[in-house]
């Protein structure tokens, strides 16, 4: 399998929606200049070259779609100069929707871009956190979007569904929504950044007991729904001795860049924010990736926390994910009392399921990870 190096432009700070979790920075009227982003692509081409891997381009933002001719141009202008690369490069975006016209869809999916749509599920779960400046709920325009990407059902898409301590709650009624609306991939975005009570924690055990519940109810109805968050869990055991599936495998500073509306590098699209962190900036498009700091994220990524070191769990984990780390603890290499007990209870609910599906000879289950 061929390794890719992954290029994140985050075309603007402006968004339509004022979502209260958002982790990308104020929201006006700046985007990315059309030098800034071929200089990025420029970098990130040689870069790819160099370490001979594949190279991924991806649109970020606040909204990526409000710079549609942005995007458009920078795509043409990959293609245009991707000779060298050892495969073809390979497209994403992710979008909050509420802009996604038929017109724009039919441009993506002709040329195969990985779509990942932000919506937290039924109306009452999105709607608690993903609204307009004047505070309206923005599900309905989200919906229409969902609706349009089920009407094609080979495009590669994804939900992202994000939970938040405001919105746990109705995280069943969510993932229910979506089991019903959208029949593809949904992934479920735990909110690091906040803090969560030990009541907003039980909640989330609660939740997690009824969304099992659902789950295991799809599978013996012969229509799974496709969590990927409880697959990944599943697979990290069933294949628990390669290492190529491990959830701990993190590789900031190293397959991924993310640049700022300014053109500053970042080890990862999650840690760009507004831009300016001057602890995890590695360089930009006027001068290029300073190595130093570069070699720094790299030698100080992974996992510090000792309690880690002896937990029987450790390899099945995103304990050494940096940028959750980053977003929960502050520091991309020690992990938070909440992300530890957070990813416990997804990897008790997993084992369970499987399991439990495991011992019935389910035919989805076996056909999904053993064939």
């Amino acid at each position: 399998m061929i390794q890719v190096l992954t290029c994140t432009l985050c075309l603007t700070h402006d968004c339509t929606l004022r979502c209260n979790y958002c982790y990308a920075g104020r929201k006006y009227k700046h985007a990315m200049s059309r030098e800034t982003a071929q200089k990025a692509i420029d970098i990130c081409l040689a870069e790819a070259k160099r370490m001979e891997k594949g190279l991924d381009l991806s649109f970020f933002g606040g909204e990526p779609l409000l710079e549609w001719e942005l995007l458009q141009w920078c795509y043409e202008y990959l293609e245009a100069h991707q000779h060298g690369l050892i495969v073809p490069p390979r497209y994403g975006i992710t979008t909050n929707g509420t802009l996604l016209t038929q017109q724009k869809l039919d441009w993506m999916i002709e040329r195969d871009f990985l779509i990942g749509i932000s919506i937290d599920g039924s109306p009452t779960m999105h709607n608690t956190n993903r609204c307009y400046e004047n505070g309206s709920g923005s599900h309905a325009a989200v919906a229409r979007a969902v609706e349009l990407l089920d009407t094609h059902p080979h495009t590669r898409t994804k939900a992202i569904c994000v939970v938040t301590p405001n919105n746990v709650q109705y995280l069943a009624e969510g993932v229910e929504w979506l089991s019903t609306h959208f029949h593809r991939e949904i992934g479920l975005n735990i909110d690091y950044w906040s803090n969560w009570t030990d009541a907003q924690f039980d909640i989330l055990c609660e939740q997690y007991k009824i969304v099992a519940k659902q789950i295991l109810q799809s599978y013996r109805n012969g229509t799974p729904i496709r969590l990927s968050n409880i697959e990944h869990k599943i697979l990290s055991h069933i294949h628990s001795t390669d290492s190529h599936t491990h959830c701990a495998q993190c590789t900031i500073g190293e397959r991924e860049i993310g640049v700022s509306v300014d053109g500053n590098f970042f080890p990862c699209s999650r840690l760009v924010g507004v831009g300016d962190e001057p602890e995890l900036n590695f360089g930009n498009v006027h001068h290029g990736i300073n190595r130093a700091r570069q070699e720094w994220i790299i030698a100080n990524r992974g996992n510090i926390t000792p309690a880690c070191k002896l937990c029987e769990l450790r390899h099945r984990c995103i304990n050494s994910c940096g940028c959750t780390n980053h977003a929960a603890s502050g520091h991309i290499n020690q992990v938070s009392p909440f992300l530890c007990c957070s990813e416990k209870l997804m990897i008790e609910t997993a084992d369970s399921l499987a399991e439990t599906l495991y011992n019935e000879k389910n035919p989805e289950f076996l056909k999904l990870f053993y064939q």
